[in-house]
């Protein structure tokens, strides 16, 4: 089974054919790298080890309803400002749902630190920039990036319904591979956010997040972190004081935002 074949098959699957090829065939290269002689492996068990890796970074992240938001989104653009519809669309992703009762609370907190927001970067976005009616934002320039060009071409669709509220776009990126030079082109923002993205990023080390962090042109960057496993069960040790280690010794300051299922640093350089 060669890299073609394996990319293929993959691609057949319900569940990561709107994935990124990018992002797949970043996996499988890794894959081949720890696996020289991977050819004396069973096909299915490429597959498998594979697809267990995308788990991580992408599977863990959707639910039983994807399928629906569409249906939702079609209900949407005949009243944008239906709540219910935008509950509806956002319990359709993990994060967004476990997030939906803290939302309000969330934003604004955030907010009180930075200040309202005239532009937001959504890094790792999944179905995130749809909480934007409970931002109690009145208008917002949004820019939004993640590796499903099914998420991303949902969200273009909604900034559409949206326009008069918000001005936003959606675009695919590998947030894995992006280098110093791509960082520093994206769009400069008065507040970034990293919901969940910086362990979806460091499955290694740290190098990526803080390259990231490092490079970004926005005043404020809000990272978080989940406090709940793959499996969705409660973490034993949810801290993370590597985060904050690597914060003070870059330059930047911080504030801790503690929720039940998540924490956020609200994140800015030293003046």
């Amino acid at each position: 089974m060669n890299p073609e074949e394996i990319l293929k098959e993959i691609k057949q699957s319900k569940k990561y054919k709107t994935l990124s090829e990018e992002v797949i065939n970043e996996e499988i290269q890794k894959y081949l790298k720890r696996n020289p002689h991977y050819e004396r492996y069973k096909d299915k068990k490429i597959l498998k080890d594979i697809k267990t890796e995308l788990h991580k970074i992408y599977g863990s992240f959707q639910t039983s309803s994807r399928g629906k938001r569409e249906k939702y989104l079609e209900e949407l653009k005949l009243n944008s400002d239906n709540a219910e519809i935008i509950k509806k669309i956002l319990l359709t992703n993990s994060s967004t749902k476990e997030r939906l009762e803290d939302y309000e609370e969330v934003y604004q907190q955030i907010f009180k630190i930075t200040e309202k927001p005239n532009s937001i970067l959504d890094l790792g976005c999944g179905l995130n920039p749809l909480s934007f009616p409970f931002m109690n934002l009145e208008k917002i320039n949004y820019w939004a990036y993640d590796i499903d060009n099914a998420d991303i071409s949902l969200l273009n669709d909604y900034f559409y319904t949206m326009k008069g509220k918000m001005s936003g776009k959606a675009e695919t990126i590998n947030l894995a591979t992006i280098d110093e030079e791509e960082i520093k082109k994206l769009p400069k923002a008065d507040v970034c956010f990293m919901f969940k993205l910086v362990d979806v990023l460091d499955r290694k080390d740290h190098k990526q997040s803080e390259k990231i962090i490092n490079n970004l042109n926005a005043k404020w960057i809000v990272i978080s972190f989940s406090k709940k496993t793959l499996a969705g069960k409660m973490m034993n040790f949810p801290y993370r004081g590597w985060i904050e280690r690597m914060l003070e010794r870059i330059g930047f300051e911080f504030n801790i935002l503690d929720f039940d299922n998540e924490t956020f640093y609200v994140v800015r350089k030293k003046i």
